[in-house]
């Protein structure tokens, strides 16, 4: 996971698309594809960790940033015409407790590069949707700030109980076309919905075996 950037390294163009969400927390975005321009990938590409587990194309950071300028402009052109294609998502078993085991999804480099332009996409709009008390994947945010908060809270008396949840395989059950619709309500540039689309609908390698989500 990458650390989302602060406000003033944010180009004119996200800037002008938070205070229109601040302005506007109802109104529909039209236009958002464009933001996703070379800048914005190579943004995105120095926020990817250096030492990050690989996909199925056993790319680096490293290995991309060789020729960092041309293959930029090479996805960006892809990108432009819908001609980019998500590549299948490498699927890891790490060991648990008890012999469980957790499996977590890793893309492949060229992937968390767009995947993260988009972050920085909507998030600029979402973000400013948010409570102050939320903290779950939120810039400049972290579990100890919950947790700091949380003990205040409790140390105040102002809550009488606690609940804790968890989902399990929250991302294997989700339902892509309630997300795709609740998308809906603020994006409405159908050139990047159909690219979170083509983000969303990716096989997954596990071991030999491919499998496509429903």
């Amino acid at each position: 996971m990458t650390d989302a950037q602060p406000l003033e390294d944010r180009s004119p163009g996200l800037l002008k698309g938070v205070e229109r969400a601040q302005r506007a927390p109802a109104g529909r975005f039209h236009s958002l594809a464009h933001l996703i321009d070379v800048p914005a990938l190579e943004r995105a590409y120095h926020r990817q960790r250096s030492a990050a587990a690989v996909g199925v194309d056993g790319g680096t950071k490293e290995a991309y940033g060789q020729n960092l300028e041309a293959n930029l402009q090479d996805l960006q052109a892809r990108l432009k015409p819908q001609r980019y294609r998500h590549q299948p998502i490498r699927r890891v078993h790490l060991p648990k407790a008890r012999g469980k085991t957790r499996p977590i999804g890793l893309s492949a480099f060229e992937d968390k590069v767009v995947q993260d332009a988009l972050r920085e996409v909507l998030e600029a709009i979402y973000e400013q949707d948010f409570l102050d008390c939320s903290h779950g994947f939120r810039p400049e945010r972290n579990a100890q700030d919950a947790v700091r908060t949380l003990k205040r809270i409790v140390e105040r008396g102002e809550v009488s109980w606690l609940y804790e949840a968890d989902m399990v395989s929250f991302f294997d059950s989700l339902d892509r076309n309630k997300l795709k619709e609740r998308l809906g309500i603020r994006v409405a540039d159908g050139s990047l919905r159909r690219l979170i689309g083509t983000c969303l609908h990716v096989g997954v390698l596990d071991g030999d075996a491919v499998w496509e989500p429903e």
